[in-house]
């Protein structure tokens, strides 16, 4: 099994000349201390170092000190040193040689750009925002792995920030880590948006060239003209200097236009697309409500035999829903962009009144000829020819592309037996894990679905027992179903709500017999008095932090900043 290993973390302030350093072990960790030592900075800092945020970092007290985070952690063999400060980032090797520097999270330069190759983390999601797929940062791939003091009790994989830029993100990452949808899925769901924009190009330009070849196709067949191309030899020349002069202005504002009209196409073809999908899930529901329906439903394509069960129709119902919001998204949107289409229509008319000199040149006649009527005349068969040419092109792109939509269908198809056999795994984890808990509270319909959040009937106490019993039922279904880099499990505080004894003796043998086989715990908590020595494990190593009040101390400034000071000036210094 792969896994991520935290060896250890520094955090130095320059500005009140104060730091800390604290080694792990690569088993058991067990941080405690008393209230405002600063027990939950230090634990929000470790994954806070990899481009993770945190809620609590973000006080002012805190801010003040201005940290720079070092985070030294081991994958499969290779050693890092990680420096944050601020949205700046440096990598080093296990030699302290600069392996990269980077700026923000996301984006070519960000931190995840080289975290994720490094964790086999590829996924792009649904931005919020605007619609487009964007990537997901690295703290989508830690969701699993951490529960915050601050968030992640209320309900669960909610404890990092900025979480919500994605739509839909926890049921997009609760499929991806535990296995439902496979790597291959986001890989195709990210090339059938390419593509169908690329369609929705390609058929938009095609309609406009129809559109001008049939207007001049009427125009040639209405103009008969046989004159010396002499007699207008001085006003072409006059033409050309004159089209010179606006040209290059009026292609920036036509390829303007040109623009947001592809982006309304494909706003609109996306809407066409999301109806169609609903009629087609619409379609599955009601025969899957069908009585006469069997159980289970053999596909008429391939054979393959689909589940007609509860959680399979709750799953079309939610995809129902799921296409429903993308199409008042696209709508939305497609309102912004129609302003934008008329903008740009108005500007493309002002460079075009531009033009009068040359429309003044093109009514001048020889022969009772004009010159307008001798350029179209002479300049009309070979437009439509060329025309001809650029349309039968399209058409063929644009057949390619749909035969290159036809066959990614089957990577986007979800596996419904998977789904389900996950499912149950996960329902029967929890059920085993909630017992443990002593937590009755719950139904199975509470639990029927993993996407389901637990937060109507757990209440009080049992609320942090349930949310306990389902990250742990998360993790161990993608133990079976999605082997991966398994990261340091970190769980921050979890005897919440006034836990009693037994439970509390509880929550810890239930945490310390279930973590992963090779998995690394940190675990923070106010200290484990009553907890038996036969419930904490005999190698897990103990960080106690006193009453100092502050977690940064004095002390400890020089030795740090003799180890990452040079790592940090390297990491600011110009490239």
């Amino acid at each position: 099994m792969k896994r991520l290993v935290f060896k250890e973390v520094l955090i130095l302030s320059k500005v009140e000349k104060a730091a800390r350093a604290e080694t792990f072990s690569p088993t058991t960790n067990l941080l405690t201390g008393e209230n405002d030592v600063g027990k939950s900075t230090l634990i929000k800092s470790l994954y806070h170092a990899l481009g993770a945020d945190v809620p609590g970092l973000q006080n002012t007290v805190w801010k003040r000190a201005r940290p720079i985070y070092a985070l030294r952690f081991s994958i499969e063999g290779a050693e890092y040193t990680l420096l944050r400060d601020e949205k700046y980032f440096g990598v080093f090797d296990q030699g302290g040689h600069l392996v990269g520097r980077f700026v923000g999270i996301s984006g070519e330069r960000g931190i995840a750009s080289f975290l994720n190759p490094l964790l086999n983390f590829r996924i792009e999601l649904e931005r919020s925002e605007d619609g487009k797929l964007g990537p997901a940062g690295p703290a989508f791939y830690f969701l699993p792995f951490y529960v915050d003091q601050d968030e992640g009790w209320a309900k669960s994989w909610a404890s990092f920030n900025g979480l919500q830029q994605f739509s839909a993100y926890r049921k997009n990452m609760l499929e991806y880590h535990l296995g439902v949808r496979p790597q291959s899925y986001y890989d195709a769901k990210k090339r059938l948006v390419e593509l169908f924009d690329e369609k929705a190009r390609l058929e938009a330009e095609r309609t406009t060239l129809c559109t001008v070849r049939e207007t001049y196709q009427r125009r040639k067949a209405a103009r008969q003209v046989d004159i010396d191309p002499a007699v207008f030899r001085k006003e072409a020349e006059e033409l050309v200097d004159a089209y010179n002069k606006v040209y290059e202005r009026q292609q920036e504002v036509a390829q303007e236009l040109k623009n947001v009209r592809n982006e309304r196409h494909g706003l609109e073809n996306e809407i066409v697309v999301l109806r169609r999908a609903i009629r087609e899930l619409d379609a599955d529901y009601e025969l899957a409500e069908d009585p006469n329906t069997p159980d289970p439903v053999a596909c008429p394509t391939c054979g393959t035999e689909i589940a007609n069960s509860i959680v399979e129709r709750f799953g079309i119902l939610d995809d129902i829903d799921y296409c429903y919001g993308l199409i008042d998204q696209r709508q939305k949107k497609l309102v912004d962009v129609r302003e934008k289409e008329k903008a740009a229509d108005l500007k493309y008319g002002q460079v075009t009144a531009e033009l009068s000199p040359i429309e003044e040149l093109l009514k001048r006649q020889r022969s009772k000829v004009t010159f307008a009527e001798f350029v179209a005349a002479e300049g009309m068969k070979e437009i439509v020819s060329s025309l001809s040419d650029d349309i039968n092109d399209l058409a063929a792109k644009e057949q390619e592309v749909r035969s290159r939509i036809d066959d990614l269908d089957g990577d986007i198809k979800v596996d419904a037996k998977r789904r389900k056999e996950i499912n149950e795994f996960y329902q029967a984890r929890m059920k085993e894990f909630l017992a443990i808990l002593s937590v009755n509270v719950l139904s199975e319909a509470d639990y029927k679905s993993y996407e389901k959040q637990i937060k109507t009937n757990a209440l009080g106490s049992d609320l942090p027992r349930s949310l306990l019993a389902q990250q742990f039922a998360f993790l161990q279904t993608m133990a079976s179903f999605n082997p991966s880099i398994v990261c340091p499990l970190v769980l921050d505080s979890p005897l919440q709500q006034e836990q009693d004894k037994d439970n509390a003796a509880a929550i810890f043998r239930f945490i310390f017999s279930r973590v992963l086989p090779g998995q690394q715990l940190i675990l923070g908590t106010l200290s484990l008095d009553g907890i038996g020595s036969d419930v904490i494990p005999k190698d897990a190593k103990r960080i106690h932090l006193t009453d100092e009040l502050r977690l940064l101390q004095k002390d400890q400034y020089s030795a740090v900043l003799d180890r990452i000071g040079n790592l940090h000036e390297i990491m600011l210094a110009a490239e």
